[in-house]
């Protein structure tokens, strides 16, 4: 009989023994407990654990310690048979039979780190949430007062400013723990966030606001370790934003189906950082198993002798329990068994450090799981994604205006809104696994971030429109019979999109400033809205700063109604410097000659002809009979994207119920093409934009389809209104977006955090920020971008993207009501950095900001900075409480390459830093009014520049 033959014989004659046939939790009620079973009593189980746990030394030692325990298990065996049960005694001289083993036992240690894992109004309210962060933390602290020994780890910026806002004199009593070292603060992220769907920016942004409010508030002074437990997957650019952020280690459960432990994660860069991924579950108790499986856990931690133990209550708090503390109390005195301590998550990696060059290296995402958390609750995917766009604006309009009139940067509000934000990343609330109220209180959020993000630009842009001088612009001021200024306030900026345009002008002349926040240089068409215009659109005609005419395009040839005022449309083609201003006129030119009119509209019937909506890049079809997309050709290389017979547009599914939720999109069992085109209107073709709008039902809903092609653009932009009344029962309904493609491909290009990622195709969803893209190596590449979305599926002759799940779990309607989603597609070379700008063009719409005639020190066009780089992309533009500029980007091609950054004004002083400001040793170098700086492949970059 073997060695494992005879402890299970032994184990399983023991009254109250269950024999596990698979891995299981531990937190909570014990099964035993639950069934009212009573457990084997403590000596039985002290000798039954360490016996189990020298099985396993003794094999990784080839047999070292058989004989000793081949002793003991037939001394016990045979207690047993004489004696019916194991006594007490008959343990204590078993243990000593195994006394040889004992020395080397004790060279192993197991650090048992306790926390209590808090999610952030998973299935309940805020007001929920912090109830259960008072009563856990004061839960902790007595345990605290009771064991000397015991030590606690919590992470999450968000539930110390909970303390701090809701009980004074408990944050006082965990100061003092903290101070004391027993208290660990494991938090460098606002809240357990959500890895792929935060931008890069965002992901930075929690490392820095965690920093700042827990040194500032809390006197922290760690910030080296992301605690990521739950998390649902990490992008393979996490260990270049946690070291561009002084984070060294990082400890997560889900992502990685690799066999190894303890590894060093490594982002395309070659940053890493020490990882530790939990083999048992972030929510354990302390039980006699807890060394059961160290050995096997040692094998794939490249032979570290120590062992991390993580336990405590949690998803709904609670943490560690006296019955834990008691547990590890007692097993602290077992003879042949690892070492015990109370400890902290640091500790381990502090000794994970020792071994460091021999772990093994992990150098790609560790992807994926919960799937549907890309498009559950889509309203949260549009808060999140439309509000960091919003700050990125709000930064660098601030930046724009401070150095050019010393605007005043509100820090203090901006963090505050973006805290609010980063709280939503929750990888419980921004992947949409939450009830209602979850929903409800983001929401919210997004709503007052917004108003802060929005005031910041419009007053940014103001008060640089009051200091531009306009003087030289004749225009007809008749403030006695205008109503024109004041308004449109409240127009356009709903669904979180839009700047507030408030008119500022009146008469028949009306002066625009164009405002761009990007760092580079764009031509697009801007939409201007004008109020209470009271001239004759027959007339209406647009000129630039410099007097010239240029094109442009009325939207509306009548005027439209908006509460108690009048307004039109108009679009113009203009030029917009970088991260800068320009200046249009609106004026009523004079008239030739009389315009004679002639009904024309009845000569003949109308065709019902395919729409094509063609300029200079792209050539779009669109199907009269199905309103969809038939064909799209890049006019530039002559190749169509669309296959053969095949069409783009919506397609509705029906998935399995069985294998849907909030976490999950279902199997797929029926896939019906949204053809059902009940009208389509006439195609409006102009000058600068080209569209037509089509209408569908799909099921017990209705989809309002917009196709635009504006001027130089080379992709079709696709606006949805889509008024969703589906529900799942016997199925889940799910609404995609499909694009057949004209080629086979099995590489896909995806934007992630900090950069891009080419991915193979599989039949599941998988994350991009804004855009996925269908790589052709001889040609145009298919590329899908979306304002909201995050959910893309690339299939060999598809590139697909998830726009509505209509789970029924833990939600059971979060999909019901009116949807805004907006879509761009269209051809693109490849290139990782085309792929990018394109994206955050689609992102950033052109501002501008109504004015008057009125005398000034700025010209009528200006600039900041602009960027020129053939391979990095610029992240956040922001000025600096001293008064500087900081510009923060990252690397796409996997090269070192050369930014250079041009001012319109001497640069006094420039430097590399990290998030945080300090110096680091990158190469800039500063000439005149410019600034370069070398960025290494795939890395993150931030410089400084005083002016």
């Amino acid at each position: 009989m073997t060695l494992a033959e005879k402890f299970t014989r032994l184990k399983t004659s023991v009254g109250g023994n269950r024999e596990k046939m698979h891995f299981e939790d531990t937190f909570g009620m014990p099964k035993e407990e639950q069934a009212h079973i009573t457990r084997p009593g403590r000596a039985n189980a002290r000798i039954l654990a360490e016996l189990e746990f020298a099985l396993h030394l003794s094999e990784a030692e080839n047999g070292k310690y058989d004989a000793a325990l081949e002793e003991a298990l037939d001394y016990l065996l045979e207690k047993q048979q004489t004696e019916g049960v194991l006594t007490d005694q008959a343990c204590e001289e078993a243990e000593e039979i195994l006394e040889p083993i004992a020395e080397e036992a004790k060279s192993y240690e197991l650090i048992l780190a306790a926390h209590a894992h808090i999610d952030m109004n998973w299935m309940w309210s805020f007001n929920e949430t912090v109830s259960i962060v008072l009563a856990t933390f004061r839960s902790i602290l007595n345990i605290m007062d009771q064991y000397p020994e015991f030590c606690f780890s919590q992470s999450q910026a968000s539930v110390y400013k909970i303390v701090e806002e809701y009980d004074p004199e408990l944050m006082e009593r965990i100061k003092a723990r903290i101070a004391e070292g027993r208290w660990e603060v494991t938090a460098s992220a606002w809240v357990e966030t959500d890895k792929n769907m935060p931008s890069g920016e965002s992901l930075l942004r929690h490392i820095q606001y965690t920093r700042e409010y827990l040194s500032k508030v809390w006197g922290v002074k760690d910030f080296d370790l992301d605690f990521s437990p739950d998390t649902f997957g990490h992008s393979a650019n996490v260990p270049e934003i946690d070291q561009f952020g002084g984070v060294k280690y990082f400890y997560h459960c889900r992502g990685n189906a690799r066999r190894d432990v303890l590894y060093r994660y490594q982002a395309p860069s070659g940053k890493e950082v020490l990882t530790y991924r939990e083999p048992n579950w972030y929510n354990g108790a302390i039980t006699p198993q807890i060394g059961a499986g160290f050995m096997e856990i040692v094998k794939k931690s490249s032979g570290l002798k120590t062992g991390l133990v993580v336990y405590g209550v949690g998803d709904h708090g609670g943490g560690p329990t006296r019955r834990d503390v008691e547990r590890a109390l007692e097993m602290q005195t077992w003879k042949i068994y690892p070492k015990i301590r109370f400890g902290t998550f640091r500790d381990y990696f502090h000794e994970a450090e020792k071994i460091r060059e021999k772990l093994p290296v992990v150098n790609e995402e560790l992807n994926y799981f919960a799937n549907g958390c890309y498009t559950t609750q889509s309203r949260i995917k549009r808060g999140n994604r439309r509000l960091e766009a919003a700050f990125y604006d709000a930064e660098a309009m601030s930046a724009l205006a401070g150095q050019k009139v010393g605007f005043p940067y509100a820090k203090e509000k901006l963090t505050k809104a973006w805290e609010d934000v980063l709280f939503t990343h929750f990888h419980d609330i921004l992947t949409g696994s939450c009830v209602q109220d979850s929903r409800e209180h983001a929401m919210g959020l997004f709503q007052t971030s917004m108003a802060t993000a929005n005031t910041q630009i419009t007053n940014a842009m103001r008060v640089i429109a009051e200091k531009i001088d306009t003087s030289s612009i004749p225009v007809d001021i008749d403030a006695y019979n205008s109503q024109s200024e004041g308004a449109g306030v409240g127009y356009g900026i709903e669904n979180f999109v839009g700047v507030p345009s408030t008119e500022r002008g009146s008469g028949r002349t009306r002066i625009f400033h164009l405002f761009n926040s990007l760092s580079h240089a764009r031509r697009e068409v801007a939409e201007l809205t004008v109020w209470d215009w009271t001239g004759d659109l027959r007339r209406l005609a647009m000129r630039d700063a410099d007097g010239n005419d240029i094109p442009f395009q009325l939207v509306d040839h009548e005027l439209q109604q908006y509460w108690d005022h009048k307004y039109i449309r108009v679009l113009v083609d203009q030029e917009v410097p970088a991260l800068g201003y320009t200046t249009v006129v609106l004026y009523e030119k004079g008239l030739d000659s009389y315009p004679v009119y002639l009904q024309t509209n009845e000569q003949v019937t109308r065709c019902y002809d395919d729409v094509v909506l063609e300029n200079e890049q792209t050539i779009v079809t669109i199907s009269a009979e199905t309103g969809r997309i038939k064909s799209l050709v890049d006019k530039t290389t002559g190749q169509e994207l669309i296959g053969e017979g095949k069409e783009a547009g919506l397609v509705y599914q029906e998935t399995e119920c069985k294998t849907s939720s909030a976490w999950n999109i279902g199997r797929a069992i029926k896939n019906v093409p949204v053809d059902r085109c009940v009208e389509l209107g006439r195609a409006v073709i102009g000058e600068l934009r080209s569209s037509v709008t089509a209408h569908f039902t799909v099921e017990n809903s209705t989809a309002e389809v917009t196709y635009v092609l504006e001027k130089d653009q080379p992709l079709v932009r696709v606006e949805l209104k889509v008024d969703w009344k589906e529900i799942g029962k016997d199925i889940i309904p799910v609404l995609t977006w499909q694009t057949p493609l004209s080629y086979q491909t099995d590489a896909f290009r995806y934007d992630v955090p900090a950069g891009s990622t080419v991915r193979r195709g599989i039949n599941n969803d998988v994350p991009g920020l804004r855009y996925g893209m269908a790589l052709r190596m001889d040609g145009s590449s298919a590329i899908l971008v979306s304002d909201s979305k995050y959910g893309y599926r690339g299939q060999k002759e598809s590139l697909n993207l998830t726009l509505i799940n209509s789970s029924v779990s833990p939600d059971p309607y979060p999909e019901r009501g009116i949807h805004t989603i907006t879509l761009w597609v269209g051809a693109a070379s490849g290139d990782a950095k085309e792929a990018e700008d394109i994206a955050t063009g689609c992102n950033h719409k052109i501002f501008y900001q109504p004015t008057n005639c009125h005398h000034g020190e700025l010209p009528l066009e200006d600039s900041l900075v602009s960027v020129a780089s053939d391979s990095a992309v610029i992240t956040a533009v922001q000025p600096t409480i001293d008064g500087c500029v900081l510009v923060r980007g990252c690397e796409t091609s996997g090269e070192r390459s050369a930014v250079k950054l041009s001012f319109g004004t001497e640069v006094k002083e420039a430097q590399a830093v990290d998030l945080f400001e300090e110096t680091k040793d990158n190469a800039v170098e500063t000439d005149g009014s410019t600034v370069t700086v070398e960025v290494d492949g795939n890395a993150l970059f931030a410089v400084k520049v005083r002016l």
